[in-house]
């Protein structure tokens, strides 16, 4: 997932405000400490281009 953001040009920020919630969320998520819910894994997969599964690895 990290790769995918960075590999699109955008900061933690820019994708947790696309996604509709908190920075630290994306970065818990990135960093395996949080699973988001089914509505924003859906989400982020489909801002960043990759599959749901991919999201939090």
């Amino acid at each position: 997932m990290r790769d995918s953001r960075r590999r699109l040009g955008l900061t933690q920020l820019d994708l947790a405000q696309r996604a509709g919630c908190t920075e630290s969320l994306i970065t818990k998520i990135e960093t395996g400490r949080c699973l988001p819910e089914a509505e924003l894994k859906q989400r982020i997969a489909e801002l960043l281009g990759i599959h749901t599964w991919e999201v939090g690895v």
